[in-house]
């Protein structure tokens, strides 16, 4: 079992690291050809891959004591598995994965073996095949020190400003927190077409090795191009779908054909959906409420509906469907979040909260009867509720 919250090693002082990466700038060119990185391996301290080690190690350390980090220990003992599973027994050692309570669709794998798998990734992927192509994209990434590469491409280009200002970030100075040290350090994965490629390639075989179902890959990033056609946001219908909130994996119509080709060549396989279902049922309806803080209604309806059409925890996504409208306000969508709160409450898994909410949206509709039943129902389900006085003042204006 991957131990994730194993001490990072930290080797050697901030003002070490920056005068690592700096010596590189001033010297010639270097390579960016360099070989896959070895299981168990780690950079000379005095080398501009050090440096970035040690970068990203600070971040890592601040991470692991983030209240940002998801700690259940099923979910996490799970999804290390299925990481453990993509890179294979010996890179496993070196991996330590982290769960992120944040709900946009990202994954990635530092320089020193931290990966992050973020809630919003969790929320979207419909079984454990999807999740595990991504995270072996992401260890393809790793191994073949694309960030090392990208690193040495900037300098090369005299760009080597950027890494100060990831140090800088890593260090405390102008980061908001932690996923201000995140951003600052996912700069360094702008990598160019041909790392996408190769990871792609990379992570395919990766997972089709681990017995995964191929035509997965291909779907996973189906999704997100479906998705962000929905999108509230103009820029982003206009954009190209991506794979990351820190957009550094442009996700093209090219790169789906791909893995669907490469599928297509292989036994189709049966993806793991039960397993999958069983750990992330429980986060569903927080991570679906962490997803409508994105106020982006297009996005999250076009996610609710294809989980519904999965058919799965009905009484949840009926209800959070109806709180998207609520919540939206457009003419009518008091009459379709009533019908979504009337439609859940069908089902044993429909939160308390729905029956309160369907209560609002009855008194709306001039139902006052009616509404009051849905408070009282809400009050019997949710009889320590923090706004009981307030709903009896609802069902009782006189004090009766």
């Amino acid at each position: 079992m991957l131990n994730r919250f194993k001490p990072v090693l930290f080797r050697y002082p901030l003002r070490l690291a920056l005068l690592a990466l700096g010596s590189t700038a001033l010297m010639s060119c270097v390579s960016t050809d360099v070989p896959p990185i070895e299981a168990q391996a780690a950079p000379d301290d005095a080398t501009d891959e050090g440096g970035i080690w040690y970068v990203t190690d600070k971040v890592e350390k601040d991470l692991q004591t983030s209240a940002i980090v998801e700690r259940d220990p099923a979910l996490n003992d799970y999804v290390s598995t299925v990481a453990c599973r993509v890179t294979g027994p010996e890179y496993c050692k070196d991996l330590r994965v982290y769960i992120v309570k944040q709900p946009y669709f990202n994954a990635s794998m530092a320089p020193n073996g931290m990966m992050q798998v973020w809630t919003g990734l969790l929320l979207r992927a419909e079984n454990e095949d999807q999740l595990a192509y991504v995270l072996g994209h992401e260890f393809a990434h790793y191994r073949q020190r694309h960030s090392l590469k990208q690193w040495r491409q900037a300098k090369n280009m005299s760009n080597a400003s950027l890494i100060f200002s990831v140090g800088a970030a890593a260090a405390g100075a102008g980061a908001a927190g932690v996923l201000g040290q995140a951003a600052a350090l996912a700069r360094l994965y702008g990598f160019s077409r041909e790392a996408e490629r190769e990871s792609d390639d990379l992570g395919f075989d990766f997972f089709v090795a681990a017995g995964y179902a191929p035509g997965e890959a291909a779907r996973t990033w189906e999704y997100l191009i479906a998705e962000a056609a929905e999108s509230s946001s103009r820029r982003k219908r206009k954009s190209v779908a991506r794979a990351s909130v820190f957009a550094t994996h442009p996700v093209t119509t090219e790169r789906v054909e791909n893995l669907q080709a490469k599928a297509a060549a292989l036994p189709a396989g049966t993806p793991r959906r039960e397993a999958f279902l069983a750990v992330t049922k429980p986060f569903l309806q927080q991570w679906l409420e962490q997803d409508l803080t994105l106020r982006d209604f297009g996005s999250s309806l076009f996610l609710t509906n294809t989980l519904i059409e999965d058919g799965d925890a009905l009484g949840v996504l009926y209800f959070h469907r109806a709180e998207i409208y609520r919540l939206r306000r457009a003419d009518g969508d008091n009459d379709l979040a009533l019908a979504d709160y009337q439609t859940a409450s069908q089902y044993d898994d429909a939160p308390p909260e729905n029956w309160r909410q369907m209560g609002d949206a009855l008194a709306k509709a001039g139902k006052t009867d009616e509404a009051k039943t849905a408070w009282a129902t809400y009050l019997e389900k949710a009889p320590d509720a923090p706004d009981r006085l307030l709903i009896q003042s609802y069902l009782d204006p006189d004090g009766a």
